[in-house]
């Protein structure tokens, strides 16, 4: 009886155990842990990273005159020069007939001209002298008609003969003055000659000033490329002579090395973020330099590799003194500021997520329950983005949220207890 009576105990109490297991299993809330942040008020920087290559802010390349014939190459590669210095020399062939036809056919508008003024002249006197007798013949013929008007015997004297010759003398003179020509349409013509005759001397001079026999430094550099050779009339390329560097066609390329910039190449992506006046951070060979962008490109350009084509924008960065330790040629690692925000409220970038619409959205942990949230974006850098609207200083947000965190999924911030 005692037995049974034990039996009975333990199954009741078994079966208690099992309801309670199945009660508590039933009420316990599964928690997904998660890492969190709070959502800040403060300051975002935003950077623009990339490479620049540093190079020569003046950078000057010297080409050979028409007509001549390199003479002699006084530098080479690495050479250090001087304002003033001689690059290279030129036998330069004769230009003075050019310029001496040109005089000539100068010298040859202004004789025509000349002729035509004498031309003028001379009409215009006998013109003025055609006048004076017009006017005295006419003056005769008026008094012998006024003489006829009071003598009734006019036609039998020799006034009425005298009458009929100064008439005809008078026609005469009209037809005379009729035929002197008008030249100033000719003066016209002649002066444009003479414009045209002048400016191809200028011209002509020009090209003979050009024709300098020698390439003189501007300034103080070093040579970067040298392609001309002795002898020849043509500066060959820089691969054709077996130089290194330089522009392809130039003589000799000289450079000033203590005055340098570093040149960016932008994608278009990055071209708009870029404007002048915009702060630069450099890093070259474990040294920092400052910087300021001082020029943007107005348009793209594209080159052709063997890998295919590229368009990029090229902007340059001012380096602030002190530049030493930079080697131009080589390329730098660049942050340039492109955006600065202060006192805004922000989230870490890896909070953000993005819908197939295109919001942006964070979740917010609120009782325990992951609660998306649409937020607007304003400034962003690579670690941090402002937020317009959406959520507040101090609000708890999920860092990294998986696709398994949806709005209202229960969660549980490990990000105290290193995730246990």
């Amino acid at each position: 009886m005692k037995k049974k009576v034990i039996i009975a105990i333990i199954a009741a109490v078994v079966i208690v155990g099992i309801v309670g297991l199945r009660l508590s299993a039933r009420n316990k809330t599964n928690f997904t842990a998660v890492k969190t942040a709070s959502v800040t008020k403060g300051n975002i920087n935003a950077y623009l990273s990339t490479t620049a290559t540093i190079k020569s802010k003046n950078s000057k390349s010297y080409f050979s005159p028409q007509q001549s014939k390199v003479k002699s190459v006084n530098v080479k590669v690495g050479d250090k020069v001087k304002k003033g210095d001689v690059l290279v020399t030129y036998q330069v062939q004769d230009t003075s007939a050019a310029v001496k036809q040109a005089q000539i056919n100068l010298s040859n508008a202004q004789s025509q001209k000349q002729d035509l003024l004498n031309t003028v002249a001379s009409n215009n006197q006998k013109l003025t002298d055609t006048n004076n007798q017009i006017n005295d013949i006419t003056n005769q013929i008026n008094a012998l008609k006024e003489q006829q008007s009071k003598d009734p015997n006019f036609q039998k004297t020799g006034s009425a003969t005298q009458l009929q010759q100064l008439n005809s003398t008078l026609s005469q003179l009209n037809s005379t003055k009729s035929s002197i020509p008008d030249l100033t349409e000719k003066l016209k013509q002649a002066d444009n000659q003479i414009t045209l005759a002048q400016t191809n001397l200028d011209t002509a001079n020009t090209n003979a000033a050009q024709s300098t026999d020698r390439n003189v430094a501007d300034f103080d550099g070093v040579v970067t490329a040298v392609n001309a050779v002795v002898g020849s009339s043509q500066v060959v390329s820089a691969s054709a002579a077996g130089a290194s560097g330089g522009s392809a066609g130039a003589a000799v390329t000289i450079e000033d090395q203590s005055n340098l910039e570093a040149e960016v190449n932008l994608d278009k992506y990055s071209a708009t973020e870029v404007k002048v006046g915009q702060t630069a951070n450099l890093s070259f060979a474990n040294k920092d330099y400052t910087g300021k962008v001082s020029y943007v490109a107005p348009t793209a350009e594209t080159t052709t590799s063997t890998t295919g084509q590229t368009t990029t924008l090229t902007a340059d960065i001012d380096i602030n003194a002190p530049q030493d330790g930079l080697v131009e040629g080589f390329d730098a690692d660049v942050n340039i500021l492109t955006g600065q925000v202060n006192d805004i409220i922000k989230v870490p970038a890896e909070s953000i997520k993005t819908d197939k619409s295109g919001k942006n959205y964070v979740f917010v942990i609120s009782n325990n329950k992951a609660v998306q949230k649409e937020v607007q974006l304003g400034l962003q850098s690579d670690t941090e983005a402002q937020i317009n609207s959406g959520v507040n200083a101090g609000d708890k947000i999920i860092l990294n949220p998986s696709a398994s965190i949806q709005n209202g999924t229960a969660v549980k911030d490990s990000t105290s207890t290193g995730g246990k």
